[in-house]
């Protein structure tokens, strides 16, 4: 047991930053803890703590007190001058709901070190607008992928009250995929995630392990068929996808990453090459990257193309496209849901959410400047054409 009394000045320091943020105490309270410290010492001490950061201060915007019209005001101010306006006139013109948008900051460079710094920025920046989002939401579909991981680690990091009054169930849509269930960042952990910051009781959620991502091409029809139907018989299967009560009905939100032509599917990008039977520079001149394991064609694209990719996609065991344009409808008809919302940063990644907006897939946008900037191109040359 440490005795308080004897502590220096520094270590008391250290202790009060840490029941101040960690058990949200008041100098009185710490004063008390401390042996008997007036209020005036404790503020000194937490002021030293914070010159030694100790003790971060991080500070939320009180959004209630204002307007949906001013926020919207703001966030435009935040994105690349013209990119709202021109995302409007872009859809209104292909008779498109447009998606809100949210760009946030996250950094230069594209160094593994560096991309890994973006992540984490990203992931603290826009936590706040994704907690807005999950907390309106009842049934939220969740896919994989690093950003992903951020936005859960910055969830946890910002200390933001959560409104946990409701249960929301969290449930994967991808199966588990070799190359990231060691890494955390695969769609059964992640769902496991969310479920423990969203919920004061958290429950398994279903999880897509013990199978296959891919069924191989090769496989005669026979097989396919046997291996399908093992499939929905799992428990996490079944009550996300196949059950007469399926969650995958149910959902009103998904979170979804989307992975670029030079890295689709990323991380399991060799798994669906061998599972395809096709070279990896082949398939990427077919697609312009993917939606939680969805691949989304090039458009301009021969029919036999696009039918290869629907047999790719065909192969995939997680979500499919006529889910997530379901989950998208269900939340343009209901401007209270969610719906689909997309997260990416870099460059690359605006190419494929360009695509996601021209199929109407996408009803929220979480990016950071470069793919703003992107999309912001992509969309300009659609207008000029």
């Amino acid at each position: 047991m440490i005795d308080v009394k004897k502590l220096p000045f520094e270590q008391r320091a250290q202790c009060a930053a840490y029941m101040r943020a960690t058990h949200n105490m008041s100098q009185v309270e710490i004063g008390a803890i401390l042996g008997g410290l007036s209020q005036p010492h404790v503020s000194r001490l937490l002021k030293h703590a914070e010159r030694q950061n100790y003790l971060v201060i991080e500070q939320r915007f009180v959004k209630e007190q204002f307007s949906n019209e001013w926020i919207a005001q703001m966030d435009e101010l935040l994105a690349p001058s013209g990119l709202n306006s021109d995302l409007k006139r872009y859809c209104n013109r292909n008779n498109l709901i447009p998606p809100r948008l949210g760009v946030f900051e996250s950094g230069p460079g594209n160094t593994e070190a560096a991309l890994s710094q973006r992540r984490a920025r990203f992931g603290r920046t826009a936590s706040g607008r994704l907690i807005e989002l999950i907390e309106k939401s009842n049934v939220i579909g969740v896919a994989w992928g690093r950003t992903i991981k951020s936005l859960a680690e910055g969830i946890a990091a910002s200390r933001q009250p959560i409104d946990k009054s409701q249960r929301t169930e969290f449930a994967a849509v991808c199966a588990e995929l070799m190359s990231l269930a060691q890494h955390g960042y695969s769609a059964s952990r992640l769902a496991g995630t969310f479920d423990e910051l969203f919920n004061d009781q958290p429950e398994d959620s279903p999880q897509l392990t013990g199978f296959p991502a891919y069924i191989p091409r090769h496989y005669d029809e026979t097989m396919r068929r046997s291996i399908w139907q093992y499939i929905s018989d799992t428990p996490g299967f079944h009550r996300v996808f196949s059950g007469p009560d399926a969650l995958i009905d149910k959902m009103d939100m998904l979170i979804s990453s989307v992975g670029s032509s030079s890295t689709p599917v990323l991380g399991s990008f060799e798994e669906l090459v061998q599972a395809g039977g096709l070279r990896a520079d082949d398939l990427r001149q077919l697609v312009v990257g993917d939606l939680g394991g969805i691949l989304i064609p090039r458009t301009g694209i021969s029919k036999a193309k696009m039918d290869l990719i629907d047999e790719l996609n065909g192969l995939w065991t997680g979500i499919k496209t006529e889910h997530v344009k379901a989950i998208a409808d269900r939340a343009f008809d209901d401007p209270n849901q969610s719906g689909v919302v997309v997260v990416a940063i870099q460059k690359e990644r605006g190419d494929t959410v360009f695509e996601l907006i021209s199929r109407g897939l996408v009803n929220e946008l979480l990016i950071d400047h470069a793919a703003a900037e992107q999309l912001h191109m992509r969309i300009a040359e659609a207008l000029a054409e």
